[in-house]
C-alpha cells in the first residue's frame, strides 16, 4: 500500500512538473475577441530541451458574467403639475368651445401624484410601463356672468333664476390614475424622457360660484349631471425632473348638454416637476 502510494505521488509530481513546463514554453502571439466571452488565440510551443517551435490557434470560451442592468427604468410623472386649462368643443381639438366666454389666464389644472412604479422591458431601462396614483383640480373663469347649472336632468350654461353676476367660476376635483409607455435615455447621467398613453380619471366635488360688484365669491350650484369617469390622453416630455405636459379628455364633462356649447372637453398644457 505504501509502495502504491509513493508511485502515485510520484506520477503526480512529475505530471506537475510538466506542465509548468509546458506553460513556460507556452507563448501567445496573437488573440482576436470575438465578443465580450470568445476569443482566438494563436501560440507557439517549444519542446522541451530543442528550439523545435509549434504553431497552433485554437477558439477559447472566456468567463461570462452575467450584468445587472445598468439603470432600471425612473417613472416620471409629477410632485406637482400646473398648467392652463381649457374647455375645447371636441376631443382633439384646441379651439374654446363656442358660445362659453372663458378666461384663460385665470383657468388653471393642477396637481400631484403620491405614488408611481414601472415595469421595464429590457435590461437597459430605456423603455417601460410606468403607472402612479394622485389627484388633481380644474377650474374655470367665465367672463360674461353666465354658469352651468342643471335643469331637469339637462345641463345648462346661462342664468339661473335671473341671479346676476359679474364674475363666474366652475370647478372640480379629480382622482387620476395614468399607464404610460414610457422612454427614456440618459445625457450626462439625467436621464431624457418622453411618456404617452392613457388616464383614467374620477371627478367630483363640481362647483360654480359668483361674485357681483367685485364683492365676496358665493356658491351658485353644486348641481351639473357631471360626467363621473373620464379617459385622458396623457403625454409628457422633459429632462431630469422637470417636464412638458398635455392632457386631453376623450369624454365630454356633463352626462347630458342641453345645448350644443355645452358639450365640453377639458384640455390642459402645462409644466410638471417630477420625483
Amino acid at each position: 500500500m505504501k509502495l502504491l502510494r509513493a508511485t502515485l505521488c510520484g506520477l503526480a509530481f512529475v505530471a506537475a512538473t510538466g506542465l509548468m513546463a509546458q506553460k513556460e514554453n507556452y507563448k501567445v502571439t496573437g488573440k482576436i475577441s470575438l465578443g465580450d466571452w470568445m476569443y482566438v488565440e494563436e501560440y507557439e510551443i517549444t519542446k522541451e530541451g530543442t528550439d523545435e517551435v509549434e504553431r497552433q490557434t485554437r477558439v477559447a470560451v472566456g468567463d461570462m458574467q452575467i450584468k445587472t442592468p445598468r439603470r432600471t427604468l425612473k417613472p416620471h410623472y409629477p410632485a406637482f403639475y400646473m398648467g392652463f386649462s381649457r374647455l375645447s368643443d371636441n376631443p382633439f381639438s384646441m379651439n374654446y368651445a363656442p358660445g362659453v366666454a372663458q378666461m384663460q389666464s385665470k383657468s388653471w389644472d393642477w396637481g400631484i401624484y403620491t405614488y408611481s412604479n414601472s415595469v421595464s422591458f429590457n435590461k437597459q431601462g430605456t423603455i417601460g410601463l410606468s403607472y402612479a396614483f394622485g389627484f388633481g383640480r380644474s377650474s374655470y373663469k367665465f367672463t360674461d356672468g353666465n354658469y352651468f347649472y342643471n335643469d331637469n336632468g339637462l345641463t345648462h350654461y346661462g342664468v339661473m333664476n335671473d341671479a346676476a353676476y359679474d364674475e363666474t367660476w366652475f370647478r372640480y376635483w379629480a382622482l387620476r390614475l395614468p399607464v404610460n409607455i414610457e422612454f427614456q435615455r440618459y445625457i450626462k447621467d439625467k436621464p431624457l424622457f418622453l411618456t404617452f398613453g392613457p388616464e383614467i380619471e374620477y371627478r367630483i366635488s363640481a362647483k360654480a360660484k359668483g361674485r357681483i360688484g367685485g364683492g365676496k365669491k358665493q356658491k351658485i350650484t353644486k348641481d351639473y349631471n357631471l360626467n363621473p369617469l373620464n379617459v385622458n390622453l396623457m403625454a409628457q416630455a422633459g429632462y431630469d425632473d422637470l417636464g412638458f405636459m398635455v392632457k386631453l379628455s376623450l369624454v365630454d364633462l356633463f352626462q347630458r348638454p342641453a345645448t350644443p356649447e355645452c358639450e365640453v372637453y377639458p384640455l390642459m398644457v402645462g409644466i410638471s416637476i417630477c420625483y
